[in-house]
């Protein structure tokens, strides 16, 4: 079957026209995070703008992504060090929050082309006072023996949660808006200030989860140690991620996006309930940012029959099999011959062939696919999807 693809590519114009300097601008940009994420978001106006960067991506991501990426934006304004309004990491997980305590290194080093002093995240310890000790204490789970690995992984996270609260705290940095307290969404969801054009809602996690989570893990406590560990390992960080939906007024219009994190499906859904994003169990948003990079493990068909959107971004190398076939035909069967658009942040990848054939697979099963998938030019950084004004830098 012949594909058909439109490519998207961030690019560097060397000014801005003065007519569109007063023209306001929504974007969400997906920077190559090869198996994790790294987002840019952009508001304000083209003659104004402001930018939040929302998670780094894994190891190596930050030098080779992120840091030029940041660079550019800063000379293209000329404006350096540029500034960054808010830093968001959506969890601990090591594929999101390993390029922002690279970036807050390189603060405390001099060497940044961003400053910050606005972070926003939840550090497991951080929220021992809010949900039963037994699962606040990471530490004790981790020492478990029977997968060194699991463990290990678990470890390290609690360990960079604690790296980015110490960097933070060094910088004399604002966290969660200046309170101690954790990013939780309870009832209504919790309204995060972050920019007079931004209405921002965060929808999950919420403590309830957060105990349901702590009873399944009682559960899986019962069994053995080894699979205890590795639940921890797969599931306590990911089902704590944050979920935003992001809006702002473009004209006469609002527009709108949801970020999810590596959140479940389920959890997503749970929350945009009770944030009363939901009318008769659906929704729709201009963009929506697809959990834990387009994994099936994430979600169930129906997540996308009551979930729609015009963008769907899925950051992801092919690494764990993401995006999966299941993922991609699940979004073309909720959105039929609907106008819509899947971006991924990469088509191929030489170490995980997985890729390649699941775009394959998923173009085979789901033939309305064709025309709809965009990909990040490979020579490109990033990926964009203006919801205002073209960002032009």
């Amino acid at each position: 079957m012949r594909e058909e693809t439109v490519v998207t590519k961030t690019t560097t114009p060397a000014g801005v026209p003065s007519r569109a300097a007063s023209r306001r601008i929504f974007t969400l940009e997906a920077m190559n995070a090869e198996h994790g994420d790294a987002l840019l978001l952009h508001c304000g106006t083209t003659a104004k703008p402001r930018h939040l960067l929302l998670d780094g991506g894994p190891a190596g991501v930050y030098q080779k992504v992120v840091k030029p990426r940041l660079q550019a934006i800063a000379a293209a304004r000329g404006v350096e060090p540029l500034p960054l309004e808010h830093v968001f990491v959506t969890h601990i997980d090591d594929d999101h929050i390993r390029g922002i305590l690279d970036f807050l290194a390189d603060m405390e080093r001099g060497l940044a082309p961003a400053q910050c002093d606005s972070f926003w995240f939840n550090a497991f310890n951080s929220i021992k006072q809010e949900i039963p000790p037994e699962l606040a204490d990471v530490s004790s789970i981790a020492r478990l023996p029977g997968d060194r690995q699991s463990s290990h992984a678990v470890l390290a996270s609690v360990a960079q949660g604690e790296d980015l609260r110490d960097m933070a705290k060094r910088r004399a940095a604002r966290v969660n808006g200046g309170s101690a307290k954790s990013l939780m969404a309870d009832g209504a969801g919790m309204k995060l200030k972050l920019a007079p054009d931004l209405d921002v809602t965060l929808v999950s996690p919420n403590r309830g989860r957060l105990l349901k989570l702590y009873e399944e893990w009682k559960q899986k406590a019962r069994r053995t140690p080894a699979e205890t560990a590795a639940y921890v390992d797969r599931s306590v960080y990911n089902l704590a991620s944050l979920v935003l939906v992001v809006k702002a007024k473009i004209g006469r219009s609002t527009r709108s996006m949801l970020l999810t994190g590596d959140a479940r499906g389920d959890d997503v859904l749970e929350g945009l309930a009770a944030g009363g994003f939901l009318a008769d169990g659906r929704c729709h948003f201009d963009i929506l940012k697809v959990a834990h990079h387009g994994s099936d493990r994430n979600y169930e068909a129906d997540f996308f029959n009551q979930v729609t959107a015009d963008h769907y971004v899925i950051s992801a190398n092919g690494r764990d099999e993401n995006p999966s076939v299941d993922t991609l035909v699940w979004i073309a069967a909720a959105r039929g011959d609907d106008k819509y658009m899947v971006h991924l942040t990469n088509r191929s990848n030489s170490r995980y062939r997985d890729l390649q054939a699941n775009i394959a697979a998923a173009l085979e099963q789901a033939p309305s696919l064709a025309g709809r998938l965009s990909f990040r030019d490979p020579d490109a950084l990033s990926l964009s999807i203006h919801l205002g004004g073209n960002t032009a830098f």
